[in-house]
């Protein structure tokens, strides 16, 4: 999801945020990067449920093992994402941004983890590189939550509570 908001000046310009989550978190990611790029100022990105390891080693992250057979995202459903994602002779490590050259520079990140999640760990790593290139990027863990849990708000409690953390962390980007 793209977020715009007008100034209302008389030139018309454009705030703009990039918000994915699971699979959209990873484009979103790759957008932010790509966008810095370009040259186009975005002032915030979202990312919640990140799978932003898509190499062999992003199965071997501690969650990964520990959250296999999840209730909303499995082992198998991530290799089976991983074989539709990166077609044959493709280098995995350009559609992960956890292994992108340069981080820096980047729109400020919220990064929302929930903790039952085969891919919590790579939320994580992203946030750490994230902040290790200077890039602002907050990182928010949801205890008990899991993968997918912010499309269930009526179902998951803490899905209420990241959505407005959500909310507000976008508020405060384009306030500025």
């Amino acid at each position: 999801m793209v977020a715009l908001r007008d100034t209302g000046s008389r030139t018309r310009t454009w705030r703009t945020a990039v918000f994915g989550e699971s699979t959209g978190s990873m484009v979103t990611a790759l957008a932010a990067i790509r966008a810095r790029k370009s040259g186009l100022p975005l002032r915030a990105q979202v990312l919640a449920n990140s799978p932003v390891d898509l190499t062999s080693a992003g199965f071997d992250h501690a969650s990964m093992r520990q959250y296999a057979n999840s209730p909303a995202l499995t082992l198998t459903q991530m290799r089976f994402f991983q074989q539709l994602a990166v077609p044959p002779g493709t280098d995995p490590r350009a559609l992960s941004p956890l292994y992108a050259d340069d981080l820096s520079g980047l729109a400020p990140a919220l990064v929302v983890v929930p903790t039952i999640d085969p891919v919590a760990d790579h939320g994580r790593c992203y946030a750490e590189r994230l902040r290790a290139a200077g890039t602002p990027a907050r990182l928010t863990e949801y205890p008990g939550a899991t993968h997918a849990f912010l499309s269930m708000p009526g179902v998951v409690p803490q899905a209420k509570a990241a959505r407005a953390e959500i909310v507000e962390f976008l508020r405060d980007a384009f306030a500025g």
